[in-house]
């Protein structure tokens, strides 16, 4: 969770505390925004994960959420990505929530409900909805193997041509594709909250993730395309095969 406050939620019979500790979360949002400035700085591709959702959730905790996330990756660094925490087997949270009587599935797939329960059918309608973005090859995935690779052709062939505009590019679209998912979010979040369900239209949303991907695509080969010769003199015959080589997109 982004915010540090003490979360009090009132089910009508008891008074339930969830707090940073109980997800066993021990860096502070400050501590990790300074991480994440700090790679930034010094030029270092970063990894993350991050819970939208968790069994405290409201509507507006999904929204701080949110704009937690803007910034971290609303720059384009990295590519946006999201889940839901899951309660696994052995975890306080998991006791908390059997306690409660919200604890669903089972220890290989377990669930819960969320105390609003219109966020149980939000939650299902968006995770439909989004999987062009997080799903396999999805728009998110596949922009993050794309910084990836651009990450390791900067370390292991640096007679590269054209690649700080391939970066700058590389960038643009990333935020881009983030900001739109942000929107997403916070816009289906607000109509759903009012009674309308009709902002997560998958059709449309599959039609721009692969309109996105195929301007990724065009940027990539281009840029491969330009530097093939330098590329292949330093892949090793036997590493044909290895990610820099390996066509991106599926």
């Amino acid at each position: 969770m982004p915010t540090e406050k003490l979360i009090i939620v009132t089910e009508g019979k008891t008074d339930v505390l969830i707090i940073r500790a109980l997800l066993n979360k021990e860096l502070t949002t400050e501590q990790n925004l300074a991480a994440v400035e700090t790679l930034k700085r010094i030029g270092l591709l970063f990894s993350y994960g991050f819970m939208l959702f968790d069994p405290s959730s409201t509507f507006e905790s999904v929204r701080e959420n949110l704009g937690f996330l803007r910034q971290i990756v609303g720059d384009g660094a990295a590519a946006a990505t999201f889940c839901r925490m899951l309660p696994y087997g052995g975890t306080p949270i998991r006791d908390l929530l059997a306690r409660e009587g919200r604890l669903r599935g089972d220890l290989t797939h377990p669930d819960y409900d969320f105390l609003d329960v219109r966020l149980n059918e939000y939650y299902h309608l968006l995770h439909q909805s989004i999987r062009p973005w997080m799903h396999n090859y999805g728009l998110s995935n596949e922009l993050n193997y794309a910084w990836d690779e651009l990450a390791a052709v900067r370390r292991l062939i640096p007679r590269v041509m054209g690649i700080e505009a391939y970066a700058s590019d590389l960038r643009a679209i990333t935020r881009e594709a983030n900001e739109r998912l942000f929107c997403l979010v916070e816009e289906s979040l607000d109509a759903f909250q009012r009674g309308h369900r009709t902002r997560l239209d998958a059709q449309a949303i599959t039609a721009y993730c692969d309109r996105i991907q195929a301007r990724l695509v065009d940027r990539r080969n281009n840029f491969v395309a330009d530097n093939i010769y330098e590329l292949m003199e330093t892949v090793a015959p036997e590493s044909a095969r290895a990610p820099v080589m390996a066509p991106q997109v599926h």
